[in-house]
This record gives structure tokens, C-alpha cells and sequence, in this order.
């Protein structure tokens, strides 16, 4: 389970400098705040029976080479299609529009985990009964201590078990970030990049989820979505920040809200 809370962590340059799991362990002498979210915090689902709209609407939010990088798997037997989405770019439960990134650069800096954890949303629809349910939990809240610094172009994860006394390095990695809402995570492949979406509270807090979503459609008797997030909020930490190159081009672009009311 927590190899799917994976995070991320960036080394900085100059007086912020921090590479090594010791470096990092100075910037946290107390114990990381604990956050208790609703479930369904800063998350956006379908109306009833309309999750094909939903889609089609974050279809159009979300680039083409960003839907290239998520993994799917179709199987069909009879006439029931199963349909398994991993490094998911478009779940059927989407992380709210109003939490998105309007600069690359509002990234940077040291962030810690207030909350980390697993969540699983699912609908399930009777075409037979026309009855339709809906099930939203926390499957799982992780305990142990997270930090990731994040650069112009690269970021690394520092993890650290509960109970323990060092972090160890989770994640090095480069990454591109895109369309105010997602981050394409890769060693060496831009095409072999893991997919996130992130975004920033009214709080200023890092949300970050990976997505893995589930449709098994039976044709004419029941069509069932879920979608699994290995989601992590952080705060940021009150170090001094990288020097950053300023962006050509420094005027948002106006996000859509969506609303599942």
C-alpha cells in the first residue's frame, strides 16, 4: 500500500541547497502537522447518471500528449467490458478547476505532508432498477513524514516511516508541468512519463493525486465507475526559495469551473 504513496522532492541551488537525506532531515527538527479533509475535499464528481458529460468536459481541458501518457486495458468477454485506466489523466472523479496552478513557478520550494492518503469513489448504476448508488471513502491515511522540494525542472521525494529518524530518497526525477493542472514525471522517456494532478487550496497547499480509475460495463444490466487517488496535501516550508527565470509569457489563461451541483 504505501508504494502507492509515492511524493516528490527537488533539490535547490545556492543557500537552499539539499541533497542528501541527512541535508534535508535539518530543515524538520518537530513533527509534521496532521490535516483531517473530508473526502471529497477540493474533488469534483459526476451529477447522477452524467458521468459522460463530466468526461467530455475534462476531455477538452486536457491536452492530447497528456492523455497519450495514461496506461489502459480493455477486456471484453460476452458483453461485459472491463475497462482499467492507470497513471490516470481523466478519472471519473477530477480534482477541482479551482485549484489550478496559474504559474509553473507557484511549484517551487519546499513543501511538507499534512495528509496522506488513499481515497476511493464509486458509482454504481442498475439499469434493470433505475436505482443508483454511490460510495466515497478514506481507504487509508498514512502516518509517516513526507517532504518534496520541487526546481524549475526537477523534483525529489524524501520519505520517512513513522517512528523512524531518517528519510530515505523516494523519487529524483525531471518533470514538465502542463495545462495548469497536471505533472508529467520522467527519468529518461518523456513518453514512459507517470501522470498527476495537481493543484494549490485557498490555503496555499500542494494537492497531489495519482489516479487509477475502473468502468465494468454490462450491456443493458449495470455499468459500475470507480476511481482509486493516492492523494498527498502539503504545506509549504518557510526556507529560502530558488531563484527562478522569468516565464515569457505571465498572463494566466482563464480555468473553467466545473461543478457536479
Amino acid at each position: 500500500m504505501r508504494q502507492l504513496l509515492v511524493a516528490i522532492l527537488i533539490c535547490f541551488c545556492g543557500h537552499a541547497l539539499a541533497q542528501t537525506p541527512r541535508e534535508m532531515a535539518t530543515l524538520v527538527n518537530t513533527p509534521r502537522n496532521f490535516e483531517t479533509l473530508p473526502v471529497d475535499y477540493y474533488m469534483l464528481i459526476a451529477p447522477e447518471n452524467e458521468q459522460e458529460s463530466f468526461d467530455s468536459t475534462f476531455r477538452r481541458l486536457t491536452p492530447n500528449d497528456v492523455m497519450a501518457k495514461q496506461k489502459e486495458k480493455l477486456a471484453e468477454r460476452k458483453n461485459i467490458s472491463i475497462l482499467r485506466c492507470e497513471q490516470c489523466a481523466l478519472p471519473f472523479v477530477q480534482l477541482d478547476t479551482a485549484a489550478n496552478i496559474k504559474f509553473k513557478r507557484n511549484l517551487y520550494g519546499y513543501w511538507r505532508a499534512v495528509a496522506i492518503r488513499t481515497l476511493q469513489f464509486t458509482d454504481s448504476i442498475s439499469y434493470n432498477t433505475s436505482l443508483f448508488y454511490r460510495n466515497a471513502v478514506v481507504q487509508f491515511e498514512d502516518t509517516a513524514d513526507m517532504l518534496i522540494s520541487i526546481t524549475e525542472d526537477n523534483f525529489r521525494v524524501y520519505y520517512k516511516d513513522a517512528g523512524k529518524e531518517k528519510y530515505h530518497i523516494v523519487t529524483d526525477s525531471k518533470y514538465e508541468f502542463a495545462a495548469k493542472r497536471f505533472l508529467l514525471l520522467f527519468k529518461n522517456l518523456k513518453s514512459e512519463a507517470d501522470v498527476w494532478q495537481v493543484g494549490i487550496d485557498d490555503r496555499g497547499r500542494l494537492i497531489i493525486n495519482s489516479n487509477t480509475s475502473y468502468q465494468r460495463r454490462e450491456e443493458g444490466q449495470s455499468n459500475v465507475y470507480s476511481t482509486t487517488i493516492t492523494q498527498v496535501v502539503l504545506e509549504k516550508l518557510k526556507v529560502q526559495q530558488l531563484h527562478y527565470k522569468e516565464e515569457k509569457k505571465n498572463n494566466p489563461v482563464p480555468g473553467r469551473r466545473v461543478s457536479p451541483n
